[in-house]
């Protein structure tokens, strides 16, 4: 009997040992579920805030890159005007250079015109000089024919001897005459090729100008118009679902509170029955479980 009393009272000390585990696992349960709503919740406010920052520096970049394209848009069209500007400049200082060259042409020109001209009327100067000379010189020889023939008259020389006295005279005359007309002729000839060398010398005067002539400058294609930078497109940071922040934490998902103490109370119960039941049905204790309450009866007639 005393070892029925120890095995019911050790049950008894089982079953309250497993509620107070049953009751420290739900406190432990309850400490859990504290602990991942509260964290559910950063990680929520977290994903928010990382979603936050995200926008915010998509938007930083967007402007960033926007204003570096702009700059350099702004800097590329700057180059382009100033080597507009350049190119301005350089045709225009060839265009002085071409009109100082051309200026200089025509000056050469006058004076190779110039020059022949004057050495032109030197030589018809010289030729007229010469024609004068021998026509001073043929009017003398003429004068002094007819002072011979003159005289040749005076001493009154007749017939054949007079006859050949004047055709002396003339034929002395018709010589003089005929050098006087060769030297003419000569100098005449002097002067043409002179004018040759003139004309000669002026057209290569007029080439060697041509030569030094500078060619007139052509303006040069403008450079292309600078292209405007292209964007960078950035890709929208995403808005956060509701999947994104994972399952809401459920209470004892891990382990049943109820669960675990009802375990502990069977255990403790089937203890008791087991010892109870092992004296039979002839023992001196008999266990009855009515609807209103249980009832304990034996030989001592106790009932509850």
């Amino acid at each position: 009997m005393l070892n029925a009393i120890l095995g019911i009272g050790s049950a008894i000390m089982g079953g309250l040992s497993g509620q107070a585990a049953a009751d420290a696992q739900n406190e432990a349960i309850e400490r859990q579920y504290k602990y991942d709503t509260q964290a559910w919740r950063y990680g929520k406010q977290r994903i928010r805030a990382d979603y936050r920052h995200q926008k915010k520096q998509w938007q930083y970049d967007i402007r960033n890159d926007e204003r570096a394209a702009a700059y350099r848009d702004q800097t590329n069209l700057q180059d382009w005007q100033y080597q507009l500007k350049i190119q301005d400049h350089e045709y225009r200082s060839q265009m002085r250079q071409y009109a100082k060259s051309e200026q200089i042409y025509g000056q050469q020109l006058t004076f190779n015109k110039m020059a022949a001209d004057a050495a032109k009327e030197a030589e018809y100067r010289k030729l007229e000089d010469a024609t004068n000379e021998i026509a001073f010189q043929n009017q003398d020889i003429v004068i002094k024919s007819m002072a011979m023939e003159g005289a040749a008259a005076t001493k009154g020389q007749q017939g054949r001897s007079a006859d050949k006295n004047v055709q002396s005279v003339f034929a002395s005359l018709g010589r003089n005459q005929a050098i006087l007309a060769e030297s003419l002729l000569s100098a005449k000839a002097d002067t043409a090729a002179a004018m040759k060398k003139i004309a000669t010398d002026k057209f290569g005067a007029d080439i060697a100008a041509q030569a030094a002539r500078m060619l007139k400058p052509d303006r040069l294609p403008q450079p292309p118009k600078p292209i405007t930078t292209p964007r960078t497109k950035f890709l929208k940071p995403r808005k956060p679902k509701k999947f994104d922040f994972g399952p809401k934490p459920i209470k004892g998902a891990g382990a049943s509170a109820a669960g675990a103490w009802m375990g502990a109370a069977s255990s403790a119960i089937g203890s008791i029955s087991g010892l109870i039941g092992s004296s039979g049905g002839g023992g001196k204790y008999s266990t009855s479980w009515g609807g209103s309450g249980n009832a304990w009866q034996g030989q001592y007639g106790y009932s509850g």
